[in-house]
């Protein structure tokens, strides 16, 4: 038993540290010799390992490399259920008058993505938006830029440092870092970011950040997504106003364990 455990813990303690190695990567991946590399663990070895996991469905493999897989998407759709912050959200959009009638989502930044983590279809809600569990990059999304803006500039240089930004999905996603900086400083400015048909044409998604901590990053954001049409109809200040009540109710059990 004591040999078995020696040869089980090591590799479980080298799986995690792979899995904890790619939550670092965004969206691009890592190549088997970077994660041998960097965990100064055998190539041969981490072959087996990346070959489980990826049997398992913890990790991807793509022609860029190894990424995060979706099952860790499902293991934490289980953890969070069993956290407040995701009942709440559901709470409070079911309550609120605008919101309600639309797609609104619970997301957290990953890398240089956004990660969404809850769902609410109202009932008027856009079919052409984000499920839980998908990424997309953070600079084109509100929510990804709501989270972005909650941390220093110097720390957003930091985060792109070497790493251009992804292709973006329409003509008016941000290209370059400068203009996404630029962005970013508005909604510092207003409270709240604006997907302003970055990912879809004719979609506009409002998002503001859940703030559990004053003057520290924010760990989640909430949005609404309308269509662009119906902008004048619903008027954004509305959505925010209500946005801003979801984040501060969703902050409550955030600051409980802070």
């Amino acid at each position: 038993m004591a040999a078995e455990g020696k040869s089980v813990v090591p590799a479980v303690a080298r799986a995690v540290a792979i899995l904890d190695l790619l939550t670092t990567t965004g969206s691009r991946g890592l190549t088997l010799t970077e994660i041998a590399r960097s965990l100064g663990i055998a190539k041969s070895s981490t072959a087996n390992l990346c070959a489980e996991l990826e049997e398992q469905g913890l990790i991807s493999h793509s022609g860029e490399g190894y990424r995060l897989g979706r099952k860790l998407v499902s293991l934490a759709g289980a953890y969070l259920g069993q956290v407040d912050q995701v009942d709440e959200f559901y709470t409070q959009c079911r309550r609120s008058k605008y919101v309600s009638a639309e797609a609104a989502r619970l997301s957290m930044l990953d890398g240089l993505d956004v990660l969404y983590l809850a769902r609410f279809d109202g009932s008027q809600p856009i079919r052409l938006t984000a499920n839980i569990g998908d990424r997309l990059p953070a600079h084109i999304t509100a929510t990804g830029k709501a989270l972005l803006a909650t941390l220093p500039e110097a720390a957003v240089r930091d985060r792109y440092q070497g790493r251009p930004l992804s292709p973006g999905f329409t003509a008016k996603s941000h290209s370059t870092l400068g203009s996404l900086l630029a962005d970013l400083r508005e909604c510092r400015q207003r409270g709240y970011a604006l997907d302003d048909e970055e990912t879809t044409p004719g979609v506009l998604c409002v998002a503001v950040p859940v703030i559990d901590v004053p003057d520290q990053p924010a760990r989640f954001a909430v949005s609404a997504t309308i269509l662009k049409a119906r902008e004048h109809e619903i008027g954004v200040p509305r959505l925010v106003d209500e946005l801003v009540e979801i984040a501060a109710a969703i902050s409550v059990p955030l600051r409980a364990r802070s």
